[in-house]
């Protein structure tokens, strides 16, 4: 990350593509229905639907175009099952995921400006990652850092997450997360990224003390984090409802964001 709340050093945000209303409608996600601050049926001991891993990977391979740039094969594999894990646990996701947009990922090397690959020349020199879009292209777009794979964990759960909002959620999905969190987080790119910091916690739980000096949310939202928040609970919902709730062991409801 580069800036305080952006990749970018225009404050610029991708153009998303939201998934339209009737794929919402047909592919419900009980998370939201948890945000809106509704009933969910909490699981007990319940367990990863069997097909996840084999769906995922069939999304992957029909919607997903990884260009690794002369990055070494351990590269894009570690990518590939990134991918599988941060999906595999909702089938529902999955579905979303299908009928939105396809996306490109493009292993940057290092050194290299992201602009010299297609992505906006807004983008900062200090960025490792990016999730990009516009409506005038064919496929929405992923940068990682080759250099950065292997000692950052969360590159890939992150920029994934990023597409998953602006590609898997409607926009009266994406609306709802905006009312419940710009009340803690005062505009919509400084909550894009709180999500997607939130997502990488459910698969990288450990923080580093670099992890919370970071500038900006990064690190606010990462000293924030905790299993009482609604917001928390949202996630993990979204990623694994067969889990039970995060906070509250015994399933209470967590009342607010900020805890």
């Amino acid at each position: 990350m580069s800036l305080p709340n952006s990749e970018t050093v225009d404050g610029s945000t991708p153009e998303i593509t939201p998934l339209a209303a009737e794929h919402g409608k047909r592919l419900p996600l009980s998370a939201f229905t948890l945000l809106a601050g509704g009933d969910v049926f909490e699981s007990r001991g319940g367990k990863p639907p069997p097909d996840g891993a084999a769906r995922a990977r069939a999304y992957l391979k029909a919607q997903v175009t990884i260009v690794a740039h002369g990055a070494p094969p351990e590269h894009t594999q570690r990518v590939e099952a990134d991918i599988v894990r941060q999906l595999s646990g909702n089938l529902q996701l999955i579905g979303r995921m299908e009928a939105s947009r396809p996306v490109t990922i493009d292993l940057i090397p290092a050194g290299q400006p992201m602009a010299k690959y297609g992505y906006p020349r807004a983008v900062s020199p200090l960025a490792v990652e990016l999730f990009w879009d516009h409506p005038d292209w064919e496929q929405a777009r992923i940068a990682l850092r080759q250099d950065k794979l292997g000692s950052e964990p969360h590159l890939v759960f992150h920029e994934v997450a990023h597409a998953i909002q602006g590609l898997a959620f409607t926009q009266e999905e994406n609306d709802l997360v905006y009312r419940t969190m710009l009340r803690t987080y005062r505009n919509r790119a400084t909550v894009d990224e709180v999500f997607a910091l939130y997502s990488e916690r459910e698969f990288v739980p450990s923080v580093t003390a670099h992890d919370l000096r970071a500038p900006g949310v990064y690190g606010m939202a990462r000293q924030r984090w905790n299993e009482e928040h609604l917001f928390t609970r949202f996630v993990r919902n979204l990623y694994f409802p067969y889990k039970p709730l995060a906070g509250q062991g015994s399933g209470g409801f967590s009342s607010s964001f900020e805890g």
